[in-house]
């Protein structure tokens, strides 16, 4: 009696990335302009997750100031609520593009029949947030180590030694802050049309940034500019900025790919 078995057959499907458009260095300011009229035509919904948001980065803040050498990592945190809100912005933004009214429980419906992308997203921003944790306390580490028993955190900026620390972690923030704007920029309206999986939205957001860097940096600059802006303010900008940013995004989501 053959004791052997039929071996699996694997097959393999290539990751067909969504195409992307040509965009000139004007569009992300046009996008912004878009981004505007679309907030100020639905605010009061748009003012609710506006301020969920950023209640929910000044909370989390409090924790960060015992703990300067992970600030920067610590006001990424809040960013894991972001895919949720998102979506229910880009959710927004499509019934607004198609005249359709909207109430909490199409949102409801939207964020149940997003649920498993929205919590995928969430997982990968908090891997990322873990890394960027663990980098920068080695760095920290490093950088005392370097420098003896001399080195002292409290000194604020007043401090060479303060700065110098303070330039590498921005610097290693930067690396991370490029990664996960590549991944996520254009994966989460991809996902919010629901026209594609999780993994070739997120090779086509990649692809899109690389493929035409000036304009997508241009674009991430500007989102980085009003996020650093509303965090100066101690988060309250955000209640405004985030649906705003959120808006723009929609905008140039469909620019670049409907």
């Amino acid at each position: 009696m053959s004791t052997t078995h039929p071996v699996p057959i694997v097959r393999y499907s290539p990751i067909n990335p969504v195409p992307a458009r040509r965009v000139g260095l004007r569009d992300p300011f046009r996008w912004l302009s878009s981004g505007w009229q679309s907030f100020a035509a639905n605010w009061k919904p748009a003012l609710v997750f506006g301020t969920v948001f950023a209640a929910s980065g000044a909370a989390i803040s409090l924790f960060a100031f015992s703990s300067p050498q992970l600030v920067f990592a610590f006001w990424s945190g809040f960013l894991l609520i972001a895919p949720i809100l998102s979506m229910a912005i880009y959710h927004l933004a499509l019934r607004h593009d198609r005249r359709e009214t909207t109430s909490m429980r199409h949102y409801g419906k939207m964020l149940a029949g997003n649920a498993t992308n929205s919590l995928l997203l969430t997982l990968l921003l908090a891997l990322i947030m873990v890394a960027w944790i663990r980098t920068s306390t080695l760095v920290t580490a490093i950088y005392a180590g370097n420098l003896g028993s001399g080195f002292d955190l409290s000194g604020g900026l007043s401090s060479v030694d303060t700065i110098g620390l303070l330039i590498v972690l921005s610097a290693v923030g930067a690396v991370f802050a490029i990664a996960t704007f590549s991944l996520l920029a254009w994966s989460m309206p991809m996902l919010a049309r629901g026209r594609t999986d999780p993994v070739t939205a997120m090779v086509s957001s990649v692809r899109a940034v690389v493929t035409q860097p000036v304009p997508m940096l241009l674009w991430g600059g500007l989102v980085a500019t009003l996020t650093l802006a509303s965090m100066a303010t101690f988060f309250v900008a955000f209640v405004v900025v985030f649906p705003w940013l959120g808006f723009a995004t929609w905008q140039a989501y469909q620019d670049l790919f409907e």
